[in-house]
């Protein structure tokens, strides 16, 4: 299985995606024009990568401000590790954030989805 990489712009977040490590980072702003074009690989990906998961997998978000369109498809990659939390692997969630506004709306997903959340205050690029 391939990973999958894109470098944040200034409206898209930087996309790593690494199947033999079973690391998931989302990093910088999320406020695309198009969400579905953003995060339909990473849907796909992680699709694939569920077919034969890491013991462990772990998501490091890191994404500092995102739009209504944005926050659809962050549930639905919280709910495919849902899945493979519910089929006995370990999922972890490291949540950054750098103000109180993100770290409210991290406290609504972990209260949607039954995974693991760890949130870290961060300094956010």
């Amino acid at each position: 299985m391939e990973d999958l990489f894109y470098e944040a712009t200034h409206s898209t977040p930087g996309i790593a995606l690494n199947s033999s490590t079973g690391t998931i980072e989302l990093y910088g702003r999320s406020i695309p024009e198009n969400a579905m074009n953003v995060y339909k690989p990473v849907l796909n990906w992680l699709d694939e990568y569920s077919v034969q998961p890491k013991e462990t997998t772990t998501l490091n978000f890191k994404i500092e401000f995102f739009n209504t369109s944005s926050s659809k498809f962050i549930l639905q990659i919280l709910k495919k590790l849902e899945e493979l939390h519910r089929q006995n692997f370990e999922v972890k969630v490291n949540w950054f954030y750098n103000d109180e506004d993100i770290l409210d709306l991290a406290e609504d997903y972990k209260e949607l989805v039954k995974i693991p959340f760890a949130f870290h205050e961060a300094v956010l690029k």
